[in-house]
């Protein structure tokens, strides 16, 4: 069997989104997967984004046969159905990673239409067990694997990081607006025994409540993060509310596998991370840091780590790191829904 996939082109790199599926692509090259749509590219604008992803698809099913395996990652909007059933026509298979439902959180799909169209698959790689699960429950009757946690590849290796000396920093990475992360702007009422560093554009120290609490780094590209973030921890929260997460970002996480997770863990951070979160397994079954019911439960937990306790944290951090950073998620999902079709075929 032949193992392919589309390429496509990245309007930018900045966002985790795009990270995510690239580093996906060149984890699928290195493992000798063919890309058979164009060569990847970045072009901003919206009708090169366009022109170029209808070539490449176009392209791409022309290059399909009969016993191949065809890699694509979701959601691709309009053209998914549609490459599903041109595979299907060649006599190839299709395995779907999961980057987002689209009937969850933003909610532009009915959970029925989405279901249909993840139906074309023939093997669905959701982002964790949780999701897999969920989609079984509402009605998905396909063979499912799951990623656990999403692949960072990156050029910089981080620095090494202090351990609990001194003043303890928490670090907030990603998108910043009140429509994702609300809670951010009254954060700082129930901070006492920690400090928060910002990483991101729209965070306004003149409009947050307890402003000395916060440092605001603005945008930082990721690179840059992993190689100079010297912060204690890295927080995973959503939503409005400093009690639990809330709202659509918020109770997204409850389904999710957030892309941050893994930019903190190549940076070395443990992880702080939502209880209810469905990575929260993942970070205690690991060893690489800690859940909250609350956002005021912090201040208890990192006042109660001893200086051993986090270097054991660290040193689970450092392993775990180590297999986002080869690619080692992805590979072992990806070899599981091979190993699958074949043995079905």
């Amino acid at each position: 069997m032949s193992y392919k996939y589309i390429s496509h082109n990245y309007r930018n790199h900045t966002s985790a989104g795009n990270k995510a599926k690239s580093d996906v692509e060149q984890i699928m090259l290195g493992e000798g997967f063919r890309n058979i749509g164009l060569t990847r590219t970045e072009h901003a604008s919206k009708t090169a984004h366009f022109l170029f992803n209808l070539t490449g698809i176009a392209k791409a099913t022309t290059q399909l046969r009969r016993g191949d395996i065809l890699f694509l990652q979701y959601p691709l909007k309009k053209y998914f159905t549609y490459i599903c059933k041109a595979a299907h026509l060649h006599g190839a298979k299709v395995v779907v990673l999961i980057h987002d439902l689209g009937s969850f959180r933003r909610k532009v799909l009915t959970i029925k239409k989405e279901l249909r169209r993840l139906s074309n698959a023939d093997y669905i790689i959701a982002t964790n067990k949780v999701m897999a699960d969920h989609l079984r429950s509402v009605g998905l009757d396909k063979p499912m694997g799951s990623l656990d946690a999403w692949d960072y590849l990156t050029a910089t290796d981080p620095i090494p990081s202090r351990i609990n000396e001194g003043e303890i920093r928490v670090a907030y990475a990603g998108s910043v607006n009140r429509r994702k992360n609300a809670f951010l702007w009254e954060w700082g009422n129930v901070i006492h025994d920690y400090v928060v560093d910002i990483y991101g554009s729209g965070f306004r120290m003149d409009q947050v409540d307890v402003p000395e609490k916060f440092f605001a780094h603005g945008f930082v590209a990721a690179e840059n993060i992993i190689a100079g973030m010297t912060s204690d921890y890295g927080l995973v929260w959503d939503g409005h509310s400093l009690e639990s997460c809330e709202g659509d970002f918020g109770s997204y996480l409850a389904l999710n596998t957030p892309h941050k997770v893994s930019l903190y863990l190549r940076a070395r951070l443990p992880i702080i991370i939502w209880s209810g979160a469905a990575m929260a397994d993942f970070v205690t079954r690991n060893g690489i840091g800690f859940t909250v019911d609350t956002l005021d439960e912090i201040n208890a937990r990192v006042k109660a780590v001893t200086p051993e306790e986090y270097a054991e944290m660290r040193r689970n951090v450092d392993r775990v790191a180590a297999d986002i950073a080869a690619g080692k998620f992805f590979r072992k999902a990806a070899a599981e829904a091979i190993a699958y079709l074949e043995g079905v075929s």
